[in-house]
C-alpha cells in the first residue's frame, strides 16, 4: 500500500540566484531494511543557460532519508533561504539551508520534529503562518497507522495480485506545529486538529473567508475533506461540510489526491480544485465568499476526467492571456486495471485545460499542442514554475518507476507577463500568504504566494500573471499578512520584480531570449 503514493518534487531557488533549482524525491524499496543502498534524493542546480548540474554530492541529501514521499519548502528561520521539510515513512526530516551554499543540515531533532507520530506514514506537508507572528508554522498530513509487516495481500477478480482498497486501513490524525523560533511545538491537540481523522494526501493554506487569518484545506483519501477554519485564538474548527467542500457533487467521499488554488474566474477570491480517483469527478469548488459552490460541471472539468486517476495539479497561465489554465498529472494505482475496467489504463497522459475566460475550461487534446505531455506515464508529483525565466510556466513531473520530466512551455503566444518575488519583513521572509491584486489591460487579477498545493510537491514561490495584450501594469496592490499594504504603479511587463514589504520594488530581473 505504501508504494501507491510516491513521489514528489520541488522547483525552488535554494541559492537565491534568481533561477529555479530542482529537487527530486526518491523512494527506492519500501522494506524496513532494504537490501543494498536505497537511492538518494537528487538536487539539481539551474545553471541559467537552460541546463542543470547535479549538486547532490555533499548537500546532505546524499544519504538514506527513508521511503520519501513529499516535500515542503519554506524559510522557517527567516534567514532568506528556503529550507526543506521531507516526509518519509518512519521519520520526517527538517533540512536547514546553509545560506545557499548547497548544503542542508538536518535539524529535525533540534527543532522538535524528531518524534514519530503514529507509525510515521506522513504524506504531504505545507508551511504557513496561522498566528500571523511572521514565523512559518507547519502542517503535516498522515495517511494511516500502516506498517510494512501488516500490509494486506489482495487480489482482483482474476486472481492477480493488486493493492488493497484504502478502506481496509484506518485513517489517522494529522499534526500542526507552531514555530516558536527556537523550535517547533506540537499544538495538534490544543488547536483541535486531532478531533478528526483522515487519510491525508494533500494540504494547502488559504484565507477562504477573507478574515485575515490563514485556514487549512486537506484532501483525504476516501474520508471527508477537511477545512480547518482558523478561529484566531490558536484553535481550528472543521467547516468543510458547512462550507460545501467536504464531498463530491454526489455527496460521496472523494479519493482526494491533489489541490490547486487560483482566482480562476477573476472574482478576487481563490477557489479550490481537487483531483480524484477514476470514475469519480475532479472537483472545482468555487469560492463564493465564506463558502464554496460546486462548479465542476459548469466549468467543464468533471466529465473529461472520468477515465483518469489524477494526482498532482496546478493552475498556470500557459498562454499568457490573463486567465489561469489547469494542468493535471494522471496515473492509476492498480497495475492490472486494463483487464478490469474498459477504457481505463495504468499509464495515463497528462491533461491540460485551457481557461477560455470567465472560468470555463476546454481540454487541449491536439497531440501537436500537447507534445510529450500526451505520452502516458504513471505520474504522481507535479510542480509548476518558470525554470528558464522566459515568462512562460514550465512543469516538473515525477512518475513511478520512470524518469522525471521537465516540460518547457513553448506555447505560441504574443502575450505579455509579469512575476513578483515577495520578501517579507514583519510577515514571513519568504512572502508566504502575501496577496497581489493586479490591474492591467482592463483586467483585474489576484493571486497569493503559495503555502502548499499540488500533490507531495512544491511549486515556484513567485506569483506569475499573464497580461495578454496589455502594454503596462497600471497598478498592483500587495496585501501582506502583517496588515502592511504596498501599492506599485506603472510597471513595465515581461520582468520579475522583487517586492519587499513596506519598501516596494527592490530588484528587477529582465530575462534574455528564451532557451531552445
Amino acid at each position: 500500500m505504501l508504494e501507491l503514493l510516491p513521489a514528489g518534487c520541488a522547483l525552488f531557488d535554494y541559492d537565491n540566484d534568481g533561477w529555479l533549482d530542482i529537487l527530486l524525491l526518491q523512494s527506492g524499496s519500501s522494506e524496513p531494511s532494504p537490501k543494498g543502498q536505497r537511492p538518494h534524493c537528487a538536487l539539481y542546480r539551474n545553471d541559467g543557460t537552460g541546463g542543470f548540474t547535479d549538486a547532490t554530492a555533499g548537500s546532505g541529501l546524499d544519504r538514506d532519508l527513508g521511503y520519501a514521499h513529499g516535500v515542503a519548502c519554506g524559510d522557517f528561520d527567516n534567514d532568506g533561504f528556503e529550507d526543506l521539510f521531507i516526509t518519509a515513512f518512519g521519520g520526517n526530516h527538517l533540512l536547514r539551508n546553509e545560506q545557499g551554499t548547497g548544503r542542508f543540515a538536518d535539524v529535525t531533532a533540534r527543532m522538535g520534529l524528531g518524534r514519530k507520530h503514529s507509525t510515521g506514514y506522513a504524506t504531504s506537508a505545507a508551511f504557513g503562518d496561522y498566528d500571523n507572528d511572521g514565523r512559518l508554522d507547519l502542517y503535516v498530513c498522515y495517511y494511516g497507522p500502516w506498517t510494512w509487516q501488516k500490509d494486506l495481500p489482495c487480489t482482483n477478480a482474476r486472481g492477480q495480485r493488486e493493492y488493497c482498497t484504502p478502506e481496509l486501513y484506518e485513517p489517522d490524525t494529522h499534526r500542526l506545529y507552531r514555530n516558536a523560533g527556537n523550535r517547533f511545538v506540537d499544538v495538534s491537540s490544543t488547536a483541535g486538529i486531532t478531533r478528526a481523522k483522515g487519510r491525508g494526501l494533500a494540504v494547502a493554506w488559504l484565507d477562504y473567508d477573507d478574515d485575515g487569518r490563514q485556514d487549512i484545506y486537506v484532501a483525504n483519501d476516501l474520508t471527508p475533506a477537511m477545512l480547518w477554519r482558523n478561529n484566531g485564538d490558536g484553535t481550528f474548527t472543521d467547516r468543510a461540510l458547512s462550507a460545501g467542500c467536504a464531498y463530491d457533487m454526489w455527496g460521496r467521499v472523494m479519493a482526494g489526491m491533489g489541490i490547486a488554488l487560483a482566482d480562476y474566474d477573476h472574482s478576487g477570491r481563490e477557489s479550490l480544485f481537487v483531483t480524484n480517483f477514476s470514475g469519480k469527478p475532479n472537483m472545482l469548488f468555487r469560492n463564493v465568499g465564506g463558502g464554496f459552490q460546486d462548479a465542476s460541471l459548469s466549468a467543464g472539468l468533471a466529465m473529461p476526467h472520468m477515465n483518469f486517476l489524477a494526482f498532482g495539479c496546478e493552475f498556470l497561465d500557459y498562454d499568457l492571456d490573463g486567465w489561469r489554465d489547469l494542468i493535471v498529472a494522471n496515473g492509476h494505482v492498480q497495475v492490472h486495471v486494463e483487464s478490469q475496467s474498459v477504457g481505463v489504463a495504468y499509464r495515463q497522459r497528462k491533461q491540460l485545460f485551457r481557461n477560455g475566460g470567465r472560468g470555463v475550461f476546454t481540454e487541449v487534446t491536439d497531440p501537436d499542442a500537447l507534445g510529450e505531455l500526451g505520452v502516458p506515464t504513471v505520474s504522481r508529483g507535479l510542480a509548476v514554475g518558470d525554470a528558464d525565466n522566459d515568462g512562460r510556466p514550465d512543469v516538473l513531473v515525477c512518475s513511478q518507476n520512470d524518469r522525471a520530466q521537465l516540460f518547457r512551455c513553448q506555447a505560441p503566444s504574443a502575450g505579455a507577463w509579469v512575476s513578483f518575488r515577495a520578501v517579507g519583513t514583519r510577515s514571513p521572509r519568504s512572502g508566504v500568504h502575501a496577496r497581489f491584486v493586479l490591474e492591467a489591460g482592463g483586467q483585474r487579477q489576484a493571486a497569493t504566494v503559495r503555502g502548499g498545493s499540488s500533490y507531495l510537491s512544491h511549486s515556484d514561490r513567485r506569483v506569475h500573471f499573464g497580461l495578454g495584450s496589455a502594454k503596462r501594469v497600471e497598478r498592483v496592490e500587495v496585501l501582506w499578512p502583517s496588515g502592511t499594504r504596498d501599492v506599485l504603479r506603472n510597471l513595465a511587463p515581461n520582468a520579475v520584480y522583487t517586492v519587499a514589504e513596506g519598501r516596494g520594488v527592490t530588484h528587477v530581473l529582465r530575462p534574455g531570449p528564451p532557451h531552445p
